[in-house]
């Protein structure tokens, strides 16, 4: 036994005073169950403490201290902390752990009264937005019932009490269902959960069955044809696969797989060839529309249990080491129906990626960033999108929204503003080619900028990629309304620190790590960049969603003045940092 694990137990060093069976209970999960059961959260990135562990369930620290985030409550009343408190207790034993659970869950039950609202229930400060209900009946509360059950320290009538609660959340689930996104996969997974754990209601057996008709429709209504979530966010693709892998699971050890449709293996499998299409060299995916970092196994390690023979998710669940790397041609991919296309040298783990986006605006969670790229250098992104921030109101959260932080055109200033297509009804035509030697695609925003969304131009965007590592970007900027226009091509980079040739037409960032990036402007236009700006408008911030704080970063901008119609075209190629 480790002095690493027996201090985290708070036990004595000595092998002989452990129970073999908390020897492996690691470390971070007993310091975070004891910052739980003390009554110190952190929600959405925001750290708070109630004293005593008198948690207040309708608190939101963000409206004083601002930026106001109205997550901030709700996303607390999915008390991911539970969790962690039942797992230490079922490591541990230890009755603080319980007893921490049970005062917070009398004071919810006083606060709230246990039963959801039927009216205003989606609204800011509520306890019962559906989606927090649905996450409450898969996660969190299941866990704290198993766990605690046994406990002293949960009586019988507050035990009565917790399972009449999530048995009126279930109810108030199918009554007020969410339609066409990610909410109401977690609303059934939740009611599918509620069900399973208490077979004994009378309404169980209809919830388990309803519930997962009802999930497998909005599921196979909402994975695109290409294997990716119609949202078109590797985070919301991820909820899409915890749920649909959950219910699954949840079938098969309860014995009610016959209640699941036959197809819905499919989705399974098509929902991890997605992903695995869209991984980087450094085994996440990238970061588009709202998006922290997703890991690669977060979906694949799961796939390569359930489907044991496909060597690719293994390869992917497991960083390369085990299973093989996807079969073709080449490395590169095209989605059609999600609009991104992939470019990679290859497989290895040094490989140069770079992935363009000439798709939809997806259902929800949007942003402003059609023609957009990301580009990495084996684990390293050089130029990036960065997720987009909290849910929080401010104007770093509308900059991050906005085409002025993404790797997009600026016609007379102005960003581009759609409100859709939200979904194709027929493929993309990217002009996608790929051969072992090169890539090409292209896309076309031909809608509005600006917040009044006139159109001003029509931006057509080609990527060529001559492997392994050279990348030509070529704007065409063309005139609609046959006047003058400012045109501005945007790159945004994770470092602030650049250095401009002479000239203005090269610039080498460098990151302080293995590569850095020479963006060399061949036609069209002069470099100039911005880190950290704030006025006239926000320009040069990384704003990073969960993982990753907001910070300075550089806009890269190359400008043609009063041009009617205007080409860029721009050179990026990853170099060996000196």
């Amino acid at each position: 036994m480790s002095a690493v694990a027996a201090g985290g137990l708070g036990l004595a060093a000595v092998a002989g005073s452990v129970p073999q069976s908390l020897v492996s209970v690691p470390q971070s999960l007993i310091a975070e169950a004891d910052r739980a059961a003390r009554g110190e959260v952190t929600v959405v990135a925001i750290p708070w403490s109630f004293q005593s562990n008198r948690v207040d369930w309708l608190f939101n620290p963000t409206k004083a201290k601002g930026p106001f985030n109205p997550e901030w409550t709700w996303q607390l009343n999915r008390m991911q902390f539970w969790s962690t408190l039942a797992r230490a207790y079922v490591a541990t034993r230890d009755e603080k752990y319980a007893c921490a659970f049970a005062r917070q869950l009398e004071d919810w039950l006083a606060q709230t009264g246990g039963v959801p609202a039927e009216n205003g229930y989606n609204g800011v400060g509520s306890p019962w937005r559906t989606i927090e209900e649905g996450l409450r009946l898969m996660n969190s509360w299941p866990e704290a019932w198993r766990a605690f059950s046994t406990s002293p320290s949960f009586p019988s009538p507050l035990r009565e009490r917790f399972r009449e609660s999530m048995r009126a959340q279930a109810r108030h689930i199918l009554a007020h269902r969410s339609r066409g996104n990610n909410w109401l996969l977690m609303e059934l997974n939740g009611v599918h959960s509620c069900a399973v754990l208490f077979p004994d209601l009378p309404e169980s057996a209809a919830w388990r069955r309803e519930s997962a008709r009802l999930f497998a429709e909005a599921a196979s209504e909402q994975l695109l044809p290409d294997g990716l979530h119609c949202e078109l966010s590797p985070d919301y693709h991820l909820v899409f696969y915890v749920c649909a892998a959950q219910l699954y699971r949840r079938a098969l050890e309860s014995g009610t797989l016959d209640e699941i449709p036959p197809a819905y293996k499919e989705l399974m499998v098509r929902g991890a060839e997605g992903p695995l299409a869209m991984t980087t060299p450094s085994f996440v995916q990238p970061r588009f529309n709202d998006c922290y970092t997703v890991a690669a196994e977060a979906v694949l390690k799961t796939a390569s249990e359930f489907f044991p023979d496909r060597a690719d998710f293994r390869w992917g669940a497991t960083h390369g080491r085990e299973g093989a790397p996807p079969a073709g041609e080449t490395a590169s991919r095209f989605l059609p129906w999600s609009g991104f296309v992939v470019m990679r040298s290859g497989w290895e783990p040094d490989a140069t990626y770079l992935a363009f986006d000439v798709g939809p605006l997806g259902i929800g969670h949007w942003h402003q960033d059609k023609l957009s790229f990301t580009l990495w250098k084996g684990g390293e992104e050089l130029v990036f999108d960065d997720g987009g921030g909290q849910y929080e109101r401010s104007a770093y959260r509308d900059y991050a929204l906005s085409g002025y932080d993404h790797n997009t055109l600026l016609v007379d200033g102005l960003a581009q503003n759609r409100r859709g297509p939200r979904r194709l009804e027929r493929p993309v035509d990217a002009g996608w080619e790929s051969t072992p030697e090169r890539d090409f695609a292209r896309g076309v925003y031909d809608q509005g900028f600006g917040p009044r969304e006139v159109r001003l131009a029509v931006h057509e965007r080609r990527i060529e990629f001559l492997k392994p590592d050279r990348f030509v970007v070529t704007d065409v900027a063309t005139s609609v309304d046959g006047k003058a226009h400012d045109y501005e091509v945007l790159f945004q980079l994770d470092t602030t620190n650049t250095v401009v040739s002479a000239d203005g037409r090269t610039l080498v960032a460098r990151y302080g790590r293995v590569w850095d990036l020479r963006l060399t402007v061949e036609e069209g236009g002069e470099i100039a960049t911005a880190s950290g700006q704030r006025s006239p408008r926000l320009s040069g911030w990384f704003v990073g969603r969960n993982d990753l704080v907001i910070h300075p970063a550089t806009t890269v901008s190359v400008r043609a003045l009063a041009r009617t119609n205007h080409v860029f075209r721009t050179v990026l190629e990853p170099v060996k940092a000196k």
